[in-house]
């Protein structure tokens, strides 16, 4: 359960998360629980996804972002795959897009998972999201390191499968909230279609 909860910090904790963020010991995932896997729904595997790759960066040509450079750092502590975009608006403020997809191997591992960043993370709830999972929500920030900087992060679980979408862009105002999340929730909808079932 440590080991969610560090996983969670490191991975969407707003502007201080992606960068730098540690590696912890082994996934907590390989010892027992393989037998429920006859659940309702299909079973997903996120490892060999190369999201860095994958993740079509177009639906949020309209914000002018340009990508300085990309981390396929995977989440930590679980199975899945990732990608950090650190990016510059055109006026040269900092954007940072991270696109996860973790796969716990049973349907009460991702629960636990979807449930630990609501728990840990710094942003503020802003609300369920109907229409992508089982489970969906979004949260927001916004702050002043030298800048204004908005922030907005949608995760959903649907069986195994967690989906989480953060996007942070800079500016000399506040960029709007209802713009990052449309943006959050096109990218978070392809990640799910691209995440193949075992």
């Amino acid at each position: 359960m440590a080991l969610v909860a560090v996983f969670a910090t490191a991975a969407c904790d707003g502007a201080s998360a992606p960068a730098g963020a540690p590696t912890a010991g082994p996934a907590t995932s390989s010892v027992g629980p393989t037998a429920p896997a006859a659940s309702a729904g299909p079973v997903y595997r996120a490892q060999d996804l190369e999201l860095c790759k994958r993740t079509d960066l177009r639906p949020l040509a309209e914000l002018s972002l340009t990508v300085a450079r990309t981390d396929p750092k995977p989440p930590l502590g679980q199975p899945g795959a990732a990608c950090l975009f650190e990016m510059r608006t055109k006026d040269g403020h900092q954007a940072n897009l991270r696109v996860e997809a973790s796969t716990p191997v049973s349907e009460q591992e991702a629960r636990l998972l979807y449930r630990a960043t609501a728990q840990v993370t710094v942003m503020t709830p802003a609300g369920a999201i109907t229409g992508v999972g089982d489970e969906a929500e979004a949260f927001t920030r916004r702050s002043e390191p030298g800048f204004k900087y908005a922030e907005y992060m949608i995760r959903a679980r649907t069986g195994n499968l967690v989906v989480k979408v953060w996007l942070a862009v800079g500016g000399t105002s506040y960029a709007a909230t209802e713009t990052l999340a449309s943006k959050a929730l096109t990218l978070l909808k392809a990640t799910q279609a691209a995440v193949p079932t075992v």
